[in-house]
């Protein structure tokens, strides 16, 4: 009885520890298929790369500003077993995106993960999936980009705003200094999108671009007619990121948050899971 008991108790505690196969069959232990940290050198640091299912090609989810990699588990963890995705934390010794875009080059060649890839990327991660591609362009099967930057993105909201005045709002004057700051999180953004404003075709890569509703709750207590300026700025830059490629389409979200992969998840996982079959069926 107690050997029967110890043997329920740790076939529970191994299930916890990653989702079983499609299969139902858990065969060999693979480190890429349920999570569990893979570190790999890339120059003169490290990076640990989180994978979770099988298949190909390989998902590789890119975050945005200010969050880490567990910012996709409600995409890691719904996401279909029979499709291989991965997340990684980008290092602090890095600032630009051509120096993430190396790392990651480094990163999927030591996990020995074979391309090519598809690259998610939200936000700033669009901008390096966006120069990854160019620089790679071999590696890279396809691109989702949820509400990913423009290069142009921070001088053309500047642009939109009015000038500035004693009276005006602290969210206005949030905004005014957050698009006119060079870096953020130690990022050097001028540096990103400098490197990323000279890519103006990605050929046929198939893109996908995920846009969030308008109008944008993050511009916070501004005149009504700013907000509609920056979320017309915001829609044009979208459309012109689909542009990037000759095969490319746009989704427009239901929910206007920024964040389409937290509030609603099942799109962003339906548009990976479209694309992975299309690259398969290909």
């Amino acid at each position: 009885m107690r050997i029967s008991t110890l043997v329920l108790l740790l076939a529970i505690a191994l299930s916890a520890c990653g989702p079983a196969s499609t299969s139902g069959q858990m065969g060999t232990p693979d480190p890429l298929s349920f999570g569990d940290p893979v570190e790999v050198n890339v120059g003169d640091h490290s990076l640990q790369l989180h994978c979770f299912g099988t298949g190909s090609p390989v998902v590789v989810l890119e975050h945005g500003l200010g969050t880490d990699w567990t910012s996709w588990g409600h995409i890691y963890n719904n996401m279909p077993r029979d499709i291989r995705v991965c997340a990684y934390n980008r290092s602090f010794k890095a600032h630009t995106s051509a120096e993430f875009v190396q790392d990651l080059h480094a990163l999927l060649a030591g996990a020995h993960l074979t391309g090519p890839y598809v690259l998610v990327g939200h936000s700033f991660g669009g901008l390096d999936a966006i120069l990854y591609a160019d620089r790679f362009p071999g590696e890279v099967a396809g691109i989702v980009l949820e509400n990913a930057l423009h290069p142009n993105q921070f001088t053309r909201f500047l642009a939109a705003l009015p000038p500035e005045s004693s009276g005006e709002s602290p969210d206005l004057k949030a905004l005014r200094q957050k698009f006119g700051a060079p870096s953020q999180y130690g990022i050097d953004l001028n540096a990103s999108f400098d490197q990323a404003r000279p890519v103006k075709s990605l050929g046929d890569i198939p893109v996908i671009v995920l846009t969030s509703a308008s109008p944008n709750p993050e511009w916070g207590d501004i005149p009504a007619d700013v907000q509609a300026k920056l979320d017309q700025e915001q829609q044009a830059m979208q459309k012109e990121l689909a542009g990037l490629s000759s095969n490319s389409t746009q989704t427009i979200a239901a929910t206007n948050k920024q964040v389409i992969h937290f509030y609603e998840p099942q799109l962003e996982i339906d548009t990976i899971v479209k694309l992975v079959k299309e690259i398969q069926s290909d």
